[in-house]
């Protein structure tokens, strides 16, 4: 119609709610959000563990990545977990684990996708 301006699409993607893990499209730049299914809020950013981080809990849609000198302490829900570095604590990715020959897990682990290189140290159960 004349007179009627197009409103620009944004850009959305799809993540997994770290808490009911149903899907919700969000938009691409959003750091949190309201998941429509469970209405509890979710995370999306990505986080890098350098030094030494003890907390109770992590839980993103993101990716969290354990660094060589760095040392996690909790326990962890994500989309993506790599670890090269120290993490103490259960961790529920949904999609993929990566563990790095110089890395140690203690704790539980379930996820899809488990990569683990010759010489990482891994102690607990793994799904």
């Amino acid at each position: 119609m004349v007179g009627e301006q197009q409103r620009p699409s944004l850009a959305t993607r799809e993540v997994v709610c770290t808490h009911c893990e149903k899907t919700i499209e969000i938009p691409a730049t959003a750091m949190s959000v309201s998941c429509r299914h469970c209405h509890r809020r979710v995370i999306i950013e990505d986080l890098e563990i350098k030094t030494y981080h003890a907390v109770l809990r992590i839980a993103t849609a993101g990716k969290v990545e354990v660094q060589k000198k760095g040392t996690l302490v909790a326990d962890v829900r994500v989309n993506e977990l790599a670890v090269e570095g120290n993490l103490k604590g259960n961790v529920v990715a949904l999609d993929r684990v990566a563990v790095g020959k110089k890395a140690t897990i203690d704790g539980d682990v379930s996820c899809r996708t488990l990569t683990v290189e010759p010489g990482a140290k891994l102690n607990g159960n793994f799904r």
